[in-house]
């Protein structure tokens, strides 16, 4: 798969998520086998009305490369007006949300509301590939709440989008029913960008199946929150001693970027991922939740993985 000056053999990317894919979780994903990753979603007004949070998200990691920047607005002007900021963060791919199906960010016209309208979603990209001299790729769902993909992905193509990830639900969908994979191959005749499938791909079997399918790339959301080690290419499940090691690994980097306090903070979301599957780990992870102290964190983790291995 090419995009860009960018070439990668059947690449596994770590999509964007709000409140996970930070400076460190991708540090961490690149360190277990990711090819890349994609920045959390930003808000183009964040970055217009100069919000601090929005230029955070951009921070650069060492291992970012390519840096994939994923901006989200409503309107092709909107976009236009951070082109400066885009510029100055140095970024190699510019990343569009067009599948988003948060309430929040549909309200507003933006993520998947923009899958109603085949003729915006050309003009947005059309202006950026014109603004821009990186490749300009867009993320999408199959529809609002009925399928026009195949009108949205003739848009994205003609307006000269240098890739498209497809995640196979509707908005209307959110996280629930889900398309069958099948539909990857239709839309693989689609189009002839490079093709990045996305959505209940969960173990590496199904990352080898996505690529019979004829997806270039795959890329991997919240199975990636659960099971980090997926993009290590294991087929079997990993040991409590290994998720205690990569625990470990992956609390270090929190702290390096954000310090003791806030890591504790930033490491509630994945907890689940290192002690599940253990006799009461569940009483276990409502436990740590409650506490903000790194240290006693820390101590209980111990404590735990000791008594369990």
């Amino acid at each position: 798969m090419k995009i860009g000056k960018y070439e990668f053999d059947k690449p596994k990317i770590l999509a964007p998520m709000a409140g996970s894919t930070d400076i460190s979780f991708r540090e961490f994903v690149y360190g277990l086998g990711a090819d890349f990753a994609v920045t959390e979603m930003i808000m183009a007004n964040s970055l217009i009305y100069k919000n601090p949070k929005g230029f955070l998200l951009m921070e650069r990691g060492e291992f970012d490369d390519p840096f994939v920047l994923q901006l989200a607005a409503s309107e092709k002007d909107i976009f236009l007006k951070t082109l400066d900021h885009i510029k100055n963060s140095k970024a190699d791919i510019l990343d569009i949300n067009m599948g988003c199906p948060a309430k929040k960010i549909v309200k507003k016209g933006a993520g998947s509301a923009l899958l109603k309208d085949p003729k915006k979603v050309y003009d947005i990209i059309k202006s950026l590939k014109d603004a821009l001299d990186i490749p300009v790729t867009v993320k999408i769902r199959l529809g609002f709440d009925s399928l026009t993909y195949k009108e949205v992905l003739k848009s994205i193509e003609r307006a000269g989008a240098d890739a498209v990830t497809v995640h196979r639900r509707t908005q209307l969908q959110q996280y629930g029913a889900f398309y069958p994979e099948s539909i990857f191959e239709e839309i693989r005749e689609l189009v002839s960008i490079p093709f990045i499938c996305n959505g209940e791909i969960k173990t590496q079997e199904d990352i080898d199946r996505m690529f019979t399918l004829g997806c270039d790339g795959v890329m991997l959301g919240r199975q990636a929150i659960k099971t980090p080690w997926v993009f290590s290419g294991l087929k079997e499940e990993i040991t409590l001693e290994e998720r205690h090691q990569l625990m470990k690994k992956h609390f270090s980097l929190i702290v390096k970027y954000y310090g003791k306090e806030r890591a504790v903070f930033k490491m509630k979301k994945f907890y689940g991922s290192y002690v599940r599957g253990v006799r009461s780990s569940k009483a276990f992870k409502s436990e740590l939740m409650l506490i903000d102290d790194y240290n006693i964190v820390m101590e209980k983790l111990e404590l735990f993985y000791k008594n369990n291995l």
